[in-house]
């Protein structure tokens, strides 16, 4: 399936937590070899001039044992002549289905981001998914809730005042929430909780939030929330983030 986007940037501030990997599961359960190249583009022209460009590509094999994929996504944004996003990463992972509606998965994700001081992020990571109840694709009322609980190796490189490298270990936690109310809207929820483990006033809270709501048959605007909060940030990064985007998306 091919999708077209055309993205408004309504607000952008330069999100630091750990990447939503739970947006990039696949929906699709066909099982085989699975590739999609994606690209998004938003501009804003007049007395300010400011583009965003986002590329994507992504492999995907299913099999009824699990899952395997890997994602790598680049943001760049111009205002005027200014810089003013520039980041990306790159996120594996394998999951290995058990009986009951369990699995266990393992990752690593190599990331940085220009913006927030972040010269090198390196994850390891693994643990335990637990599915309370699954969607049968995007069947009107269907719901989905799945839970999370992990540990991941973190080694951070920063850049700027604070120039530093920063290694430990976190728990790593989510609630992922997904409902199609009916034929037309379906709402999307993923929280995530991060705390050292040698250090429990570290923690991060990451909040994705999405709705879709179909306008004509394969035309559906798309409303994005995506909020950050990290009790003890690098340098003088503030504590929290937050973006919000809007978009329409066409498949065929």
């Amino acid at each position: 399936m091919i999708r077209v986007y055309l993205t408004a940037l309504l607000l952008t501030s330069l999100l630091t937590g750990q990447v939503n990997t739970e947006a990039m599961r696949r929906a699709d359960s066909s099982l085989g070899w699975h590739s999609d190249l994606s690209a998004d583009a938003g501009l804003i022209a007049g007395n300010s001039n400011l583009v965003d460009l986002k590329g994507g590509l992504r492999f995907d094999y299913l099999a009824p044992s699990g899952h395997v994929f890997l994602v790598s996504q680049y943001q760049r944004g111009l205002q005027d002549t200014a810089l003013f996003i520039n980041k990306g990463f790159v996120h594996l992972r394998g999951v290995r289905y058990l009986r009951h509606g369990r699995a266990l998965e393992g990752f690593v994700q190599q990331e940085f981001n220009e913006f927030i001081n972040l010269r090198s992020r390196s994850l390891v990571g693994g643990g335990l998914r637990l599915e309370f109840a699954r969607p049968a694709d995007s069947t009107a009322g269907a719901l989905g809730l799945n839970l999370g609980i992990g540990l991941m190796w973190e080694r951070e490189a920063l850049t700027g005042e604070a120039q530093e490298t920063v290694t430990l270990l976190r728990s790593t936690n989510y609630v992922v929430l997904r409902w199609a109310v009916d034929d037309r809207l379906a709402l999307s929820s993923t929280a995530y909780f991060q705390v050292d483990t040698g250090s429990l006033s570290d923690y991060r809270i990451i909040w994705d939030g999405g709705l879709s709501i179909t306008v004509y048959r394969r035309l559906a605007l798309n409303l994005k929330v995506n909020m950050r909060y990290d009790s003890e940030p690098p340098g003088d990064i503030k504590p929290y983030d937050i973006e919000l985007t809007n978009g329409l998306s066409y498949s065929f």
